[in-house]
């Protein structure tokens, strides 16, 4: 690490965590260009799942879906076998 601009000079910092000395620790610009891309690769991998997600959900709301409309029909089928068959009692009495 450099004390300052104008005196360029490279010093040595003792890690607070772990008490260490005598280690080079590595710049501020070059620790956050790692994390930034930690953080990049992350949020892309979290998109990417993400992704994946929602075009998995979609398949299965399409085939829910799908299945509703065919209940549907179903239904609509039987009860106008019902309403038939009603018919051909009342029409028999």
């Amino acid at each position: 690490m450099k004390k300052s601009i104008e005196d360029p000079t490279d010093i040595v910092q003792q890690c607070t965590m772990c008490k260490s000395q005598g280690e080079l620790m590595i710049d501020k610009e070059r620790l956050e260009s790692i994390l930034n891309k930690n953080n990049t690769s992350i949020n892309t991998e979290r998109l990417v799942l993400d992704s994946k997600l929602v075009k998995e959900l979609n398949g299965i709301i399409k085939k829910l879906n799908d299945e509703v409309d065919m209940l549907n029909k179903q239904k609509v089928y039987l009860q106008s076998k019902l309403k038939e068959k009603e018919k051909a009692n009342d029409q028999g009495r």
